[in-house]
């Protein structure tokens, strides 16, 4: 075996820091406010004490949800739209028009995310049940975390076959999109109690509005990387709140890097716009990104469950004991806002995706060829063009650097 160069290994260098675009930082993004943000390097992660380790023992992601009875907890999942929603707007969006993400799409997606590692649904059934101060035959458990001061209202649970899990909530989200918003802390301690045996890491998707603290408007999303358990709330990404919450569907990820866009310009089109360009090469993997982007623009149910398999992703990166990134665009950077979200990508940077195949032990293209397949059955163009091309340019690159002898 011929061990490259070098100068070839130069070259592969070169060749990563031009196919991955740095982090896009605009005014009031989360490196913008904090741009000395420590860097996590792969040594770095390899040395971090409390990191879990993927063993034979455990090596399973489970999924979780709640079944949404009774009708009242269900019925708060709807956002309180104006009426001029109703109204053609910008990004063109209605509630009618989209649906959620099915927790089979996202199972799906990570398990081409983190691939080899199995990722199914958590086998224990979760269940919202009012709750009863009086005592209760099975085992009783009131949210731990910590005591609010907001608004009570009726209490709710989770059940499952063996405990109950107070769930408390407030009335109105102080931006007034939700009727109810549900605490995050109590929802961490379902998913930290209901951990399989075998599970590497647990993610609770709810479909409820969330708060963390009593001063937040809203929260999507904890991960608590050293218990393996995450929780994520998709109501938030219903593009139809897109208007309400200042995003610019028309611009996320690849049209985030439009060079128009980038230097505060207007891209004046609602849907394909022949000036939204990068002035990349067509060679390179963003431009042929953005090309299939623009040619296969998503639906609106597709683009809410793109958004959910993103930060499901991301928020799992945590427990696999990712810090947010700092060193290219990437699916690890921290968000400061839903606008800032939607500009990210749906990849890992080299950095970050070298963790990921120390962790689980995938090799680099069969986990690229995946998520290939996965995008290209849901029609997301602009990550297949990404990937179709980085597994082009690597594969050029393995037959320049080939064996001797």
């Amino acid at each position: 075996m011929h061990r490259p160069t070098a100068t070839k290994r130069k070259r592969d260098r070169d060749d990563t820091q031009i196919l991955y675009p740095a982090p896009l930082v605009l005014p009031g993004d989360e490196l913008a406010n904090d741009p000395r943000y420590p860097p996590q390097s792969v040594r770095a992660w390899q040395r971090e004490k409390d990191r879990n380790v993927v063993t034979p023992q455990r090596n399973v992601i489970y999924i979780a949800a709640v079944d949404e009875d009774p009708e009242t907890v269900s019925s708060w999942t709807h956002p309180n739209l104006p009426r001029q929603q109703k109204q053609p707007s910008r990004n063109k969006t209605s509630t009618l028009s989209s649906s959620p993400p099915a927790i089979e799409d996202i199972i799906s997606y990570l398990s081409a995310f983190y691939h080899p590692l199995h990722v199914k649904p958590c086998p224990i059934p979760l269940t919202f049940t009012n709750w009863e101060d009086t005592p209760d035959p099975r085992k009783a458990k009131p949210g731990s975390r910590r005591q609010g001061k907001h608004t009570t209202l009726p209490s709710v649970a989770i059940r499952t076959d063996a405990s109950k899990t107070k769930i408390r909530a407030r009335s109105h989200s102080p931006d007034g999109l939700f009727p109810i918003q549900l605490d995050l802390n109590d929802l961490i301690d379902v998913a930290i109690d209901i951990l399989p045996s075998n599970a590497y890491a647990l993610l609770l998707l709810v479909s409820h509005d969330l708060y963390e603290d009593d001063e937040d408007i809203f929260a999507c999303g904890r991960a608590y990387g050293g218990s393996r358990a995450a929780v994520f709330s998709t109501a938030r990404y219903n593009p139809a709140l897109d208007d309400e919450q200042s995003v610019d569907r028309i611009h996320a990820w690849p049209a985030s890097h439009c060079t128009d866009y980038i230097s505060k310009t207007t891209c004046k089109n609602e849907s394909k716009d022949p000036n939204c360009k990068t002035l990349l090469p067509k060679s390179h993997p963003l431009h042929l990104a953005l090309s299939c982007h623009l040619d296969q623009a998503p639906s609106r149910s597709l683009v809410w469950l793109i958004r959910a398999a993103l930060t499901s992703a991301h928020e799992l990166g945590h427990c696999f004991g990712l810090d947010h990134c700092v060193y290219y665009a990437c699916c690890m950077q921290g968000s400061a806002s839903l606008a800032e979200d939607i500009r990210q990508p749906p990849y890992l940077c080299p950095v970050c995706e070298e963790k990921v195949l120390l962790a689980t032990g995938a090799d680099k293209e069969g986990r690229m060829r995946r998520l290939v397949d996965v995008a290209g059955k849901w029609g997301w163009g602009g990550l297949e063009g990404w990937c179709r091309r980085i597994l082009e340019v690597r594969g050029r690159g393995n037959s320049e650097g080939g064996r001797e002898g």
